[in-house]
């Protein structure tokens, strides 16, 4: 029986790729998950027709908190990598929904931090972690998102980022090499160009030696299982992103210094997990004549959860359904 202080609640996490979407109870700022499903967004024309299935049989929740793959300014948003637009006001209209918050998809994973189990994380490198130290994540999926988190797990200060859309900046001669054949295809060449889904297939034509426009009949989860079973090429493809990845990590270490720890998260992580705990990962990470020895201090995390977002985005719906009343 529920208790008559509950309110349900609703969550979603919607990437480039995939939706996922939580309905929960919440009760003094805390949740807990009632219903829970995942959907191609390629199955749906745009969010409300999702929602529309995934609420046909439920009462309209009184607070929902989105949590979006792109930049949120105002109650409007356009998808960065789904054509889709996300109105809060129409979602209000349409459903019933008393309140709509939209926000960043890492800025909701950097939420999820406190809800994060022990084993929703592999330790890459141990470091020093300071409790109440900066945290930040950089998440490689079909784009690349990054956010900080300032202050305590349990009350903290998330700073959103696009991030990902930084130049590249090339390490070494192959990666220069990299850099000059993406560039004269694509005119810019991004981190998220080559740390996301699309990335990993520009990589696996980079060391098959393929014109950057070349056809492939690998996608990236194909390219990333194969380099699992032991395939050259693309094992090749995955170590230089893992190396990529740990470049990233260290910029974005070297800019917020955050003693808290840098989390990996997103889509492609956990599935190429063996890479990344490859020890030359962190020796790249650690690569830097002048900072080497505050990087080693850093703690360095994978996240294992493929919910994170959808948590941290619970976690801000129940406190919307608390300041309710």
């Amino acid at each position: 029986m529920r208790n008559e202080n509950e309110r349900i609640v609703l969550a979603a996490d919607i990437g480039g790729s995939r939706a996922r979407l939580l309905l929960a109870r919440a009760r003094q700022g805390q949740w807990q998950a009632e219903r829970r499903h995942e959907a191609r967004c390629a199955d749906y024309a745009g969010f409300e027709a999702l929602l529309e299935d995934f609420l046909a049989d439920a009462a309209a929740p009184v607070a929902a908190c989105l949590a979006i793959a792109g930049p949120v300014k105002g109650r409007r948003i356009r998808m960065t990598n789904l054509p889709w637009v996300v109105d809060a006001d129409a979602l209000t209209a349409r459903f019933g929904i008393a309140q709509v918050r939209l926000i960043n998809d890492f800025a909701a994973q950097a939420h999820g931090l406190a809800d994060l189990a022990a084993d929703g994380l592999v330790v890459l490198q141990a470091g020093e972690p300071q409790p109440e130290g900066v945290r930040a994540l950089i998440g490689p999926g079909t784009g690349l998102g990054m956010a900080a988190l300032v202050g305590a797990l349990d009350d903290p200060r998330v700073l959103p980022s696009q991030g990902g859309l930084a130049d590249f900046a090339p390490r070494d001669a192959r990666q220069l090499a990299l850099a000059g054949a993406l560039l004269a295809h694509h005119g810019r060449v991004s981190s998220e160009t080559l740390l996301c889904g699309r990335g990993i297939e520009r990589l696996y034509r980079f060391v098959a030696g393929l014109p950057p426009d070349a056809a492939l009949t690998l996608d990236a989860p194909a390219i990333g299982a194969a380099a699992l079973a032991g395939e050259a090429r693309a094992a090749e493809a995955l170590r230089l992103f893992a190396t990529l990845l740990a470049q990233a990590a260290a910029n974005v270490a070297l800019t917020l210094l955050p003693r808290g720890g840098i989390y990996i998260s997103g889509g492609i992580a956990p599935r190429v997990l063996p890479f990344l705990l490859a020890p030359e990962v962190v020796e790249v990470f650690r690569d830097h004549p002048e900072m080497g020895e505050v990087l080693a201090r850093i703690p360095l995390y994978v996240v294992r959860d493929d919910a994170l977002g959808l948590k941290g985005a619970a976690r801000i719906a129940a406190g919307m359904a608390r300041d309710e009343r």
